[in-house]
């Protein structure tokens, strides 16, 4: 494989090989033209889509319109964020192919399990050391939070329900913190969902959670029953702004949204603004603050 070191690129045939068969576990469309995107976005980044298209035609035999494919397939499943808009000092560059990618390692911890009944010890030994270059890379090239973005500023993305849930999943892997929720519930405490907030549960140290709605309380009393005092809740006996979805993690990262029109039922898609100023956060947990305050005690 020489035309790797030719187009300076970092993918490996064997990355994307091993992220066609996490993708296939989690059942994707596209498993292989989504391996070849998503891979070379991490290892590569900021990169051409044109230079994307080289990698994938020369490892994998992939060409234009597949890859396009796989790009939209990792969207719809929220496995990359689209950049609309950053407020940054300019030292980050995003590149003409603006998307976040969630982190690698949150992608093996959801597929492992399943791969190893399926593979040898070997192959799943090789995609372990594999996995530590492609998250190195990652975290070189989207930094602490996985937003491309270090202490200062924010970015305004586009993206798909799992896109949020994996993004603070993969912050909350790398320390325990005060997470802060504020959801409409309806899908929430529904699967596959509810399995990424027991998970928040699990790794943090404190969750409060604002339900906008009653709808979903029994739920929500039964994550309450189990995890104690590990979990507030506050609610409010009607919906008070239905669309938005905010999400703070300690004084870390804040991300606020807002859902939109969606082509499908099972395609919800949201605006938001990650940030990861001390001050924004400060001020966001302010308003949740507030808002809590005014809440009905679960």
């Amino acid at each position: 494989m020489g035309c790797e070191s030719d187009m300076l690129s970092r993918v490996k045939l064997d990355y994307i090989q091993d992220f066609e068969m996490m993708f296939g576990r989690l059942k994707l469309d596209r498993p292989r033209e989504a391996a070849a995107y998503y891979v070379t976005l991490v290892v590569d980044n900021p990169k051409e889509f044109s230079d994307f298209l080289r990698v994938a035609e020369q490892l994998a035999n992939i060409t234009r319109r597949p890859l396009e494919t796989g790009r939209a397939c990792l969207f719809k499943n929220g496995l990359i964020a689209k950049v609309l808009f950053t407020s940054e000092p300019g030292e980050e560059d995003f590149g003409r192919e603006r998307y976040l990618p969630v982190n690698p390692r949150v992608i093996w911890e959801e597929t492992k399990d399943d791969l190893k009944t399926i593979i040898s010890e070997d192959t799943f030994a090789a995609m372990e050391r594999h996995l530590e270059d492609i998250s190195s890379a990652y975290n070189e090239n989207f930094k602490t939070y996985g937003i491309k973005l270090k202490r200062n500023g924010n970015v305004t993305l586009q993206y798909n329900a799992k896109w949020i849930l994996y993004t603070i999943l993969s912050n909350c892997l790398e320390k325990s913190n005060h997470l802060r929720v504020q959801i409409g519930g309806e899908k929430l405490f529904s699967e596959p969902f509810v399995q990424y907030f027991r998970r928040f549960l699990e790794l943090n140290n404190k969750v409060q959670l604002i339900v906008e709605n009653e709808d979903h309380l029994a739920d929500v009393k039964k994550l309450k029953e189990e995890f104690q005092e590990k979990l507030d809740v506050r609610y409010f006996p009607g919906e008070i702004s239905g669309l938005m979805r905010n999400y703070m993690f300690g004084k870390e990262l804040a991300v606020t949204s807002m859902k939109i029109l969606s082509e499908g039922e099972d395609e919800t898609s949201y605006i938001g603004t990650a940030y990861v100023d001390v001050e924004n956060i400060e001020e966001l947990n302010q308003k949740f603050e507030s808002l809590w305050n005014l809440g009905k005690p679960l």
